[in-house]
């Protein structure tokens, strides 16, 4: 049984074991929504899981009833701790006669892009989000009459759960991310449209089960399938786990290597705690428990968009990004573990890193903007910001008691300003080209969001964007100038200081690792 003691506060031994449980969970999840899952030959035990489910879809023009066909091969029975591989996943999705027309209203022959289907894995009470978020579909002709059929198909993540009883996989939310072309096969305009589905109300959504025996090492258990553990004893929470293949893609140089987590034990017990170093280790005292250093992970290569807004407190104006400027990110490249983290605190931080690209060089398209500079002088120039080494990006994700999943994602990177092409009152000023700030102005934008109870994203994600928000100082400018002049202290005095407020919106990103991957969408900055 277990008791009551460290239960308020998340630090005692329940507490804090319950937390690492729930980051091991939380964490082999939001991975495996990045990492491509291993793909492995079926058993004798297999069971192949072909099942409808009736949704509504819902396009620009209305809402349309849709059925949606689900197809995997899955084992009948697992030994715990063992990975759950599904196999030959596909999902269709078949759109009714009047969404087709609506598709070729807006010009569209045909259509492919991607199906991004959110389920759920649950053990008992127990639950985690199930993320069969890679599946790609090719391009396909949209029929003149009748309906309309997309199928997705990839690799998925696979599932391990740490305990006996029985598993099961139910369908959920889903998107399909289009890009619809023209006859000539040139992409419409908007060239991209994405489709929100969600099952009928009060349907069954269950794709299949699997029963899960007592691992190795389970003795006394019974050898035949128990029922479902009762919550609150140890190792009853599902473990999705996001296991790298031996086909991933092969990092490139400067990258991380192969996945260096250790494996998960065959116990049944937290893979996350160092024996000894936690109230599960064998001696372990609560104030012995020490924070493991980041594990590799297999960097996945995606490309998306960004742009905003940067204000200038001293002029009280906004400089405004509009060309989004073109990110190229290593998501996932590192997981780090907080076994020791109390009530309030992240349990786990996941590390990605990217840069920019504008004609082959780390920065943002140039932006053109006009100040009133001292209050009373209009004063225009081009503003080139460059970056200077990664964008560093973490993501903390903390787990509340209702399964709900909040992440507080922060990307820290360093922007030189140089200022060209400067014209006050209409007049130009030459400011020669080395016009730029003394050195690089340290930037720091925060994202907040997460997933919801339902395993709904919401807010800021690396995947699939947001608004990122944080101050600046702009450093004083050199080199302003040029014939003996130096205009360095007009553009430190105009321009220089603390309190600068930035904005920026960054949209979905575009996985590298699909085999189908869309030009991703390009933002629209939010003030």
């Amino acid at each position: 049984m277990n008791g009551s003691k460290g239960r308020s506060g998340g630090t005692g031994r329940g507490g804090r074991r319950a937390l690492a449980r729930t980051a091991s969970v939380g964490a082999a999840v939001l991975v495996a929504g990045l990492v491509p899952g291993t793909v492995a030959a079926l058993d004798e035990g297999a069971q192949a899981a072909e099942v409808s489910f009736a949704y509504r879809c819902v396009l620009p023009g209305g809402e349309h009833p849709a059925v949606v066909r689900v197809s995997a091969g899955l084992p009948r029975q697992v030994a715990a701790g063992r990975p759950i591989r599904p196999v030959d996943v596909e999902v269709a999705v078949e759109l009714p006669a009047e969404a087709a027309a609506e598709l070729t209203a807006r010009g569209a022959a045909s259509a492919g892009g991607a199906v991004r289907l959110t389920g759920r894995a649950t053990q008992g009470e127990h639950s985690a989000e199930l993320p069969w978020t890679q599946l790609t579909a090719p391009n396909t002709p949209i029929p003149a009459e009748g309906p309309y059929t997309l199928q997705g198909a990839g690799a998925v993540p696979t599932v391990t759960v740490g305990s006996p009883g029985e598993l099961t996989l139910a369908t959920g939310p889903l998107t399909l991310d289009l890009l619809t072309r023209a006859a000539d096969g040139t992409p419409t305009e908007p060239p991209q449209l994405s489709v929100e589905c969600a099952p009928e109300p009060d349907r069954d959504t269950v794709i299949a089960t699997v029963r899960v025996l007592p691992g190795p090492g389970g003795a006394g258990r019974p050898s035949t399938p128990p029922e479902v553990d009762r919550p609150g004893e140890p190792g009853t929470t599902p473990n999705p786990s996001g296991e790298p293949s031996d086909g991933g893609p092969a990092p490139a140089d400067g990258e991380a290597g192969p996945d260096a987590r250790p494996p998960a034990k065959e116990t049944g017990e937290d893979p996350v705690i160092p024996p000894g170093k936690s109230p599960g280790g064998k001696g372990g005292k609560a104030d012995d428990c020490v924070d493991p250093p980041p594990q590799d992970l297999p960097a996945v290569p995606a490309h998306g968009y960004v742009a905003g807004y940067a204000n200038v407190l001293k002029l009280g104006a906004a400089m405004f990004v509009k060309d989004p400027g073109l990110m190229r990110v290593r998501m996932a490249k590192a997981l780090r573990m907080h076994p020791c983290a109390k009530e309030g605190e992240p349990v786990f931080t996941l590390y990605s890193d990217a840069t920019l690209d504008y004609r082959g060089k780390s920065q943002f398209p140039p932006a053109r903007s006009t100040f009133l500079t001292f209050g009373f002088m209009p004063t225009t120039a081009s503003v080139e910001l460059a970056l200077e080494g990664r964008l560093e990006i973490a993501t903390d994700s903390y787990f509340a008691p209702d399964f709900s999943q909040p992440q507080v994602t922060k990307a820290t990177g360093k922007i030189r300003v140089r200022l060209y092409d400067v014209e006050v009152n209409g007049t130009p000023l030459e400011v020669g080209p080395g016009c730029r700030t003394v050195r690089p102005m340290e930037l720091t934008l925060t994202g907040r969001g997460g997933q919801d109870v339902n395993g709904v994203p919401y807010g800021y994600t690396v995947e699939l964007g947001g608004p990122l928000t944080g101050t600046a100082t702009i450093p004083p400018f050199t080199g302003c100038g040029t014939g003996g002049e130096d205009l360095d202290r007009v553009f430190t005095g105009a321009l220089s200081g603390p309190g600068n407020y930035t904005k920026m919106t960054q949209g979905a990103l575009c996985s590298g690792t699909q085999d189908f991957c869309p030009d991703a969408p390009r933002p629209k900055p939010e003030r």
